[in-house]
């Protein structure tokens, strides 16, 4: 079941949403897991793999889970999670509630970009966003807007991390720096604007810590939350 906590209103936020429909989602492993990641942006699925391993917790918030496949294939620190995804677009939330049945995920209808509402719940100790923010349109107050939506229902001392194709202060061969611009003009990226600066800037801004790791046009961040203080409930 999919719990909608989007505004009336919304169809899909942003031209890229609709190419997570159902029948793309089947070929989003080849296409993009194994052909894109390792051809077009050269951070292998692995790498990936391995930054989910290090990061995720027990009770974790999927933004943008695209086919499940990171969930599918990362290790949880415990046998049963408290596994919540979120995106817009309901295609996604079903296929994987599908693929992840095992962990019985709560899916979430909702827009990353405006106010979280109560329903999508707090306290989680993980939050990933991965392959997302060079998805998003750039709203009035910028894209690190979500930073601060997402820490605000992160735990004290939870982690933030994730990935995204910059176009900034990476290396792009060129053929990735051609289909970075294609599909700019699809629609489908919106990273026109998005840099390893801006990113630093942007998790300092909203967390305790972070790190950064480029990997070919890709960065992989992470960023801690402020930890309770003693004494703290």
């Amino acid at each position: 079941m999919i719990i909608d906590a989007s505004p009336e209103s919304a169809a899909f936020g942003f031209e890229g949403q609709p190419y997570y429909e159902n029948r793309r989602l089947r070929l989003y492993d080849a296409v993009v897991v194994r052909a894109s990641n390792r051809l077009l942006w050269r951070c292998p699925k692995q790498r990936l793999v391995e930054h989910y391993d290090e990061w995720i917790t027990s009770r974790h918030l999927e933004v943008g889970p695209g086919s499940g496949y990171y969930l599918d294939h990362c290790r949880f620190p415990a046998g049963s999670p408290e596994l919540t995804l979120l995106d817009l677009n309901p295609d996604p939330l079903r296929f994987c509630a599908r693929r992840l049945r095992r962990y019985t995920p709560r899916c979430v209808r909702a827009d990353v970009l405006e106010p979280l509402p109560a329903l999508v719940g707090s306290g989680f100790t993980s939050v990933a966003l991965n392959y997302v923010l060079h998805c998003l349109p750039e709203p009035p107050g910028g894209k690190e807007v979500v930073f601060r939506r997402l820490r605000e229902v992160l735990a004290p001392g939870g982690v933030l991390f994730g990935s995204t194709v910059l176009s900034r202060g990476v290396r792009h061969t060129v053929l990735s720096r051609r289909f970075n611009v294609l599909y700019q003009r699809q629609g489908s990226f919106h990273n026109q604007f998005d840099g390893v600066g801006r990113l630093h800037r942007a998790l300092a801004a909203h967390f305790a810590t972070h790190r950064i790791e480029v990997r070919g046009s890709v960065a992989l961040f992470a960023a801690r939350a402020t930890p309770a203080r003693p004494g703290d409930e």
